[in-house]
């Protein structure tokens, strides 16, 4: 049900958590689909007002055959999930937004313009009603109310990018409560992310949330802050400032993609597990995958994945094969080879087991051509020379984060750190900048060990973004 993804992405930041709040298992989720003008077996639960500026959006929750005992656990808990949706409406806007749970009767507004529904394994389903400004508001992506599913196209789209979800800390401010705001502080620094000089930085950028910011952060640490700048006499320019909000936002992003987003942020781990999927299935070539097998043939690539993957997946992924990619396959391995890799009846495969083998083998096909391209060599500044495009340099950073580039690019040429500074965009570029110059953090001296771990680490991380199709090498 792959196709479900992007209605539970949707799902993920409108009813965050609800599988474990509702007390029954959802057995499917809907495609994005066009709202009924009226379903009289429907009954309104609650209302769903979301708020950002000046743009107010109704989503109601109704349902039809659930059990009374699933319908009072859904009142008792809809409280939990205010705070939560304003948080995840923050980080995929990018803007300030909060919610409200209210009673069914919202005294009018606009019907909503689609609709997703959730089965529930107890019997019955619920149904979300999705406001068409939502996705104008929220996603920026154009809407066809005609068309549900270039709307899920464009759902899928915006959340495979590298930046989405990428916090703004401004946004957070307001977006998150003040407990809920010194709690992220405070996680911020048990993980070496925020030092008393961020914090002088991050009250400068935001003059107009001073109070709020300096009230959730210990009154020791801006204290520190403020002696730091006023011993060294430093002059904080807006180049500062950037890099500093840049830093906090960046650390944030590291918290987020935690194995178990920590604290507050707590509320995004379904909504990334989907975003993960997405580009899982984004993985696969770009046009036809039997194309992109068979081109790999003579140069001995497709041989070399066939041993990565090994014969069950192989087979798998083959299964359906047309008559080009089997003589292609023919020419690279034994006759006797290419029948067993053949010989998966489709019928007997399901859609989601032949999709995840498909995904595996274009990941090993990536893999042999890297081997291949370097032969054996694995150093950073072969591989960064080996990209191109502005696009894989930013997602390179966003993956590795920016602290881990500076400190790799300390052990590179002066012209190949060069060519990839060209490709960050600002503010991150001014802190790895900064920092390989010694504006910034003077205080951190990396070893020659440190920098050649920094450039390991930061060369398997190339490489998996390669095999997963996230970035490419040149030709």
């Amino acid at each position: 049900m792959h196709y479900t993804l992007p209605s539970r992405a949707i799902i993920n930041i409108l009813l965050p958590d609800i599988d474990d709040w509702i007390g029954d298992a959802i057995a499917a989720f809907s495609p994005l689909v066009s709202a009924d003008p009226f379903d009289p077996r429907m009954k309104t639960i609650f209302t769903l007002l979301i708020s950002s500026g000046d743009l107010r959006l109704s989503a109601p929750l109704s349902s039809t055959g659930i059990s009374d005992r699933t319908r009072r656990r859904i009142h008792s808990r809809s409280g939990v999930i205010d705070a939560a949706v304003s948080l995840l409406l923050c980080l995929v806007s990018g803007r300030p937004a909060s919610a409200k749970i209210v009673a069914a009767d919202t005294g009018g507004g606009s019907s909503p313009e689609f609709i997703v529904d959730l089965s529930l394994a107890g019997g019955g389903f619920l149904r979300i009603g999705i406001p068409l400004e939502f996705f104008r508001a929220f996603m920026g992506i154009p809407v066809d109310p005609s068309d549900p599913m270039s709307v899920e196209r464009e759902i899928a789209s915006f959340f495979v990018g590298h930046r989405s979800c990428f916090p703004r800390v401004g946004s957070l401010v307001d977006c998150l409560s003040p407990r809920e705001l010194e709690e992220l502080f405070h996680l911020l620094r048990l993980r070496g992310l925020l030092s008393s000089y961020q914090t002088v930085l991050l009250l400068r950028a935001f003059p107009d949330k001073a109070d709020r910011i300096e009230s959730a952060l210990p009154a020791s640490l801006v204290r520190e802050g403020r002696e730091l700048v006023a011993s060294r006499r430093l002059f904080i320019n807006r180049r500062d400032l950037a890099g500093g909000v840049y830093s906090l936002e960046d650390a944030v992003f590291r918290l987020l993609n935690e194995p178990e987003p920590p604290g507050p942020l707590r509320p995004f781990r379904g909504l990334r597990a989907v975003i993960s999927s997405l580009r899982l299935r984004r993985s696969l070539p770009e046009g036809d995958f039997w194309s992109f097998c068979a081109s790999m043939a003579a140069s001995g690539e497709l041989y070399e994945a066939i041993g990565l993957c090994g014969e069950r997946t192989s087979r798998i992924a083959f299964s359906g094969a047309p008559d080009y990619f089997s003589d292609a396959l023919r020419a690279c391995v034994s006759s006797r080879a290419s029948i067993e890799l053949l010989s998966a009846d489709p019928g007997g495969i399901g859609a989601q087991e032949s999709l995840e083998a498909r995904i595996r083998f274009a990941s090993a096909l990536r893999r042999a051509r890297v081997r291949r391209i370097s032969r054996g060599r694995a150093d950073i500044a072969f591989l960064l020379s080996r990209l191109e495009r502005a696009a894989d340099f930013d997602t390179l950073l966003v993956e590795s984060g920016w602290f881990r580039v500076a400190t790799a690019l300390k052990g590179v040429a002066f012209e190949t750190r060069r060519r990839f500074l060209e490709g960050i965009a600002l503010p991150a570029r001014y802190l790895i900048e900064d920092m390989l110059d010694g504006t910034i953090n003077p205080d951190i001296l990396h070893d020659e060990s440190g920098i050649r771990a920094a450039g390991d680490t930061l060369a398997d991380r190339i490489l998996e973004l390669v095999e997963s199709g996230a970035i490419r090498f040149s030709a």
